[in-house]
């Protein structure tokens, strides 16, 4: 629908200056290609994704311990069970000796206390002397004040007994899975956009999905249950898949090459594609790029002419479109057409036109032999109202940014992205990207959050 409101948008914008604002004798054609959408027309959301395996788990290391052996290493074949790592015992060994003997340091006190408490009680209750009845008295007050503390600690103190006993029973950890480790982490750090580490991630073998990242700017782009096409970054090959799941509860931190020092952090959301078919062809760690499916794969053939229905004169009786002919002139040209397709307001063109044709939209103003002035993706700049000029806001999407292993972004610096329309990011936010490798910037016709 995107494709449709631009072309549309463009056909207006160029049926306008055919009629108002071109010279006597002049008529403005575009290219069939930019027409029907076979080279430079179309927006896409544009994601970055990557190649990874079915299922990854995180192993995190438990910061009150220390490590004491790591029992596997990269690469090492893992079953759930396997011992993966230990916790080195003596520093919760010692730690559970002295809080023991304070707890019953605490409970000697706490003796002591209550039997304080109920000397004061006695004093104050076999006492007739009104002064020292009122002294007795906040004596017992704050008797119970001292126990109440004590009781807190104890409390306390038995919490950390509770927590050095678990870790000595859990100074063994094991894979809760069958996979491979993929990652080692154990001097910590972070990745590229400051967030922790794992200490260790173990990787499902088996089978691939995809991994994306949305930024929040774009949150409302993707749902769980969209179809998508994946596609390769170094030839034409595709294959479908669905977003089966967005992790909202796991933001990561990345910078945007947009706004003040205040403004630049934003959020990105890891989501996951599972593939249709399996993903014959991909390899795993393999950059692609991800798009919501809106049919861009289906169409019989890429270069098939679905010519917009109010190009067509007569449609029903002897069809005809205005065409420039060999001599740059505005002429009647027949056309043979298919069976209409009333969900894409097309008819597909049997006869009469190609691609590198040049049509004009219909307007009571055009007369054969009309002197043409051709527009196409190249020239046509439709925030301009129609005048030529170079097209802005081209992106070399292989410049996008890579993603590691770890579904981090790396590469690229944002420093030559478009400044109004923030449709490429740095953090696996939608790109406008134009089928073919450029982004067309239209923003006064259509935005990418649209549609």
């Amino acid at each position: 629908m995107k494709k449709a409101a631009f072309v549309l948008a463009l056909v207006m914008l160029l049926g306008c200056a055919a009629g108002c604002g071109a010279a006597e004798g002049e008529a403005s054609v575009q290219s069939v290609s930019m027409v029907c959408g076979l080279g430079s027309v179309g927006l896409a959301d544009r994601f970055a994704g990557i190649v990874s395996p079915l299922g990854e788990t995180t192993i995190k290391k438990d910061e009150s311990m220390t490590v004491d052996t790591i029992k596997v290493k990269v690469g090492d074949k893992v079953k759930a069970g396997d011992v993966l790592l230990t916790y080195d015992l003596s520093e919760i060994r010692t730690n559970l000796e002295m809080a023991e003997l304070e707890l019953e340091q605490l409970k000697a006190k706490l003796a002591d206390q209550q039997a304080d408490l109920e000397s004061a009680q006695k004093l104050m209750d076999e006492t007739y002397d009104q002064d020292l009845k009122r002294q007795y008295a906040l004596d017992v007050r704050e008797r119970k004040a001292d126990i109440l503390t004590t009781n807190a600690s104890i409390a306390t103190k038995n919490k950390d007994i509770e927590k050095y006993r678990n870790g000595m029973k859990n100074a063994t950890v094991t894979s809760p899975v069958d996979g491979e480790v993929q990652a080692l982490n154990a001097g910590g750090g972070t990745d590229n956009n400051g967030n922790p580490l794992p200490f260790m991630t173990i990787v499902e073998t088996g089978g691939c999905r995809i991994k994306g990242y949305v930024n929040e700017n774009n949150a409302g782009v993707l749902t769980e249950g969209t179809a998508v096409v994946i596609r390769s970054r170094v030839s034409d090959q595709t294959w479908k898949g669905t977003i089966d799941s967005i992790d909202w509860n796991n933001a990561q931190q990345s910078r945007s090459d947009y706004g003040d020092s205040d403004t630049a952090m934003s959020s990105r959301y890891p989501f996951y594609v599972t593939l249709d078919g399996g993903g014959e062809g991909l390899l795993m760690g393999q950059h692609v790029y991800i798009e919501p499916d809106v049919g861009q794969e289906d169409e019989a053939e890429k270069n098939a002419i679905n010519l917009p229905s109010y190009f067509v004169n007569d449609a029903e009786g002897n069809p005809w479109v205005w065409a420039q002919s060999s001599k740059g002139k505005l002429e009647k040209r027949s056309l043979k057409l298919g069976e209409y397709n009333g969900e894409n307001d097309t008819y597909p063109v049997l006869s009469g036109l190609t691609a590198e044709d040049y049509i004009a939209y219909p307007d009571d103003s055009l007369k054969a032999g009309m002197t043409c002035i051709t527009y196409d993706d190249a020239t046509f700049d439709p925030s301009a109202g129609g005048s030529t000029g170079d097209m802005d806001g081209k992106v070399d999407t292989d410049g996008m940014e890579d993603m590691d292993g770890t579904g981090s972004m790396d590469g690229m610096d944002g420093g030559d992205m478009p400044a109004e329309n923030d449709t490429v990011t740095d953090d696996g936010g939608t790109a406008a990207v134009i089928p073919g490798g450029a982004a067309a910037s239209a923003p006064a016709v259509v935005s990418p959050m649209e549609g």
